[in-house]
């Protein structure tokens, strides 16, 4: 079931470019490798938590490459593009994006700009999603892992929806994201990031409190 899933995720090719100006930081997809952690700490109205992501695996279905990452009891299935692809629990899909859902487009550079239409399922039920997407700025960022320079990146259609996430290179993945579904605003802030090179002495250092 998982190998069908997954074969509908297919991803497709990014929609044109746009001219894109000068800019103080450009990112390419980071290489993420099984052991790499995050840690965050998370607000949603007036509940508080943490979450921890950690890349599991390099998996292989029907002949493409996915990361698989393990947040709270979800494995989630994301392109080597970081495109998010499906979210399974015991080998079954409780959640996919086809194509896999862009949530950046590289290289990341001010200017960018991009759209993702997909067909989200979750439960039997499928409905279709329009995304616009733009990097809008270069900006420093404070979380409780410190203080990066980041690629701001924006998802704003006008409605209920909304998302700003701040990508940090040095970080791999984003370290601060601002979402509102409806009435609901949440928030999640990186408070460490320890890549699989550290646990092996491989020289890049953990970031984040110790």
């Amino acid at each position: 079931m998982l190998a069908a899933s997954l074969a509908a995720c297919a991803g497709q090719a990014p929609p044109p470019r746009v001219p894109e100006p000068a800019a103080a930081l450009t990112a390419g997809p980071p290489a993420w490798r099984p052991g790499d952690r995050w840690s965050f700490e998370w607000t949603s109205g007036t509940q508080s938590g943490s979450k921890h992501a950690e890349v599991l695996a390099v998996r292989e279905v029907n002949t493409l490459r996915y990361y698989v990452v393990r947040i709270g009891d979800l494995d989630h299935y994301f392109t080597f593009d970081l495109h998010w692809a499906a979210s399974v629990r015991d080998s079954v899909v409780q959640a996919r994006m086809i194509p896999p859902h862009q949530w950046f487009v590289w290289p990341l550079v001010v200017g960018r700009q991009w759209v993702h239409r997909g067909m989200y399922e979750e439960g039997g039920d499928k409905s279709p999603r329009i995304y616009h997407f733009a990097v809008v700025s270069v900006e420093t960022v404070e979380v409780p892992a410190g203080r990066f320079r980041a690629l701001k990146v924006v998802r704003d259609e006008g409605g209920a929806e909304s998302d700003e996430y701040w990508y940090v290179p040095e970080v791999r993945w984003y370290a601060r994201w601002i979402g509102r579904r409806g009435d609901v605003r949440f928030e999640e802030r990186l408070v460490s990031w320890i890549p699989a090179e550290a646990t092996v002495g491989g020289g890049v250092s953990p970031v984040g409190p110790r």
